[in-house]
């Protein structure tokens, strides 16, 4: 347990790291969009990670309304990544084009991690959400090492 509560804390920390307030600087348009989207996963996530590893008392409507942001949101972003939609401030590699078909499955995994998640906290499923979390978080960090530049 101490291994996967230890996995989830590492994972959750580089994600939370990886949203800065300054890489939405200049950015306008379709790019705005979808780092707001991006910002809303990270914050839900933020959220969620403490609650589901048990270092905060337990608020299941949290998580529920959490995970339900972030399957939406991941949803959403796959309409804010047109064709050519690079530019300097953009995190974004320009492989989520060239592989489509493996971003748009991420993004999907993510919206269904983030669901099941969702639904374990509706139904009271508390002892299964660490488990559910984790699986949701390396989705994101799967994601980001294949199709995120980090941005300094």
């Amino acid at each position: 347990m101490f291994h996967k509560t230890f996995l989830t804390v590492a994972v959750s920390a580089l994600l939370l790291s990886s949203f800065s307030a300054n890489a939405h600087d200049g950015a306008t348009g379709v790019v705005k969009e979808r780092m707001d989207l991006m910002k809303s996963i990270g914050k839900n996530t933020k959220t969620i990670a403490p609650i589901a590893m048990g270092s905060m008392d337990m608020d299941l409507k949290t998580v529920e309304e959490g995970a339900t942001n972030i399957a939406k949101a991941a949803k959403e972003a796959l309409t804010k990544y047109p064709e050519g939609s690079l530019d300097d401030i953009t995190e974004a590699k320009e492989n989520i084009w060239t592989d489509w078909a493996k971003f748009e499955g991420l993004m999907k995994d993510l919206s269904s991690n983030a669901e099941a998640l969702a639904k374990l906290a509706a139904d009271g499923e508390e002892f299964e959400l660490t488990d559910a979390f984790t699986k949701m978080a390396g989705t994101c960090k799967k994601c980001h090492m294949e199709f995120r530049v980090k941005k300094p």
